[in-house]
C-alpha cells in the first residue's frame, strides 16, 4: 500500500485475521479497542477507507507485539503511523469508557466504543476538513435519531465534562444542527 493509500473495510478486516493468525502463533491474546476512522469504515460504511488504526493495546508482551505489528506492516506494505495510538491524548479527557464487542478472533478481541461515546469524542475534536469528525457526528446523529441540541449535550455530558466545550465545538454543534435540518442557537 503506497504512502497515502486507505485502508478499506475488506483490506482491515483482512488485517485483523492476519493479526490473530501472527498472535496465535506466537501465543499471545490481545484485545484492541479501535477508534475513529475505522469504526466508520467498518461499522457505518460511511467511509470508504481510512489512512491508520485508531486504537488502544491491553498491556502484553510489548517485544513480540511490536514485532508482530512491524511484520504486519511488511507484509500488508502499510505505511509507519498505520497504528495509531495517539488517542490516548484526548482519552484522558473521557469520563468514562462504554465499549462493545466488535469482532473476536481466537486470539484478538476488537472492541468499539459505543455510538453514544463516539459520538461525544467527535464533538469534542472538532477538527476541521480534512477530518472527518464533521461527517462521522452527523452520520451518528442521524443513527442515533438526536434531533435537539439538548439531547445532544446530554449525551456528551455522560462522556465529557461540559466545560471542555468551547467556541470551536459551539460552532460544530451549530452547523450540525443546520446541516440535519434544525436550529440549535
Amino acid at each position: 500500500m503506497p504512502k497515502g493509500k486507505l485502508m478499506d473495510k475488506d483490506e482491515l478486516l483482512k488485517i485483523f485475521d492476519y493479526l490473530n493468525k501472527q498472535l496465535k502463533e506466537n501465543q499471545l491474546v490481545l484485545e484492541l479497542t479501535i477508534y475513529g476512522g475505522a469504526i466508520m469504515t467498518l461499522v457505518y460504511d460511511n467511509r470508504p477507507a481510512t489512512k491508520d488504526i485508531d486504537c488502544v493495546f491491553n498491556s502484553t508482551n510489548e517485544n513480540i507485539l511490536s514485532n508482530i505489528l512491524e511484520l504486519t506492516k511488511f507484509t500488508f506494505n502499510l505505511p509507519d503511523k498505520w497504528i495509531n495510538e495517539d488517542i490516548k491524548v484526548p482519552l484522558k479527557s473521557v469520563l468514562k469508557e462504554d465499549k462493545e464487542t466488535f469482532k473476536v478472533y481466537s486470539n484478538l478481541k476488537i472492541l468499539k466504543p459505543i455510538p453514544d461515546q463516539l459520538l461525544a469524542m467527535k464533538v469534542l475534536a472538532a477538527r476541521s476538513e480534512p477530518a472527518k469528525d464533521f461527517i462521522d457526528a452527523y452520520i451518528l446523529c442521524k443513527d442515533l435519531n438526536i434531533k435537539t441540541k439538548e439531547e445532544l449535550l446530554n449525551i456528551c455530558s455522560k462522556y465529557i465534562p461540559l466545560e471542555l466545550i468551547g467556541e470551536r465545538q459551539m460552532k460544530f454543534i451549530q452547523y450540525l444542527g443546520k446541516d440535519l435540518g434544525y436550529d440549535w442557537k
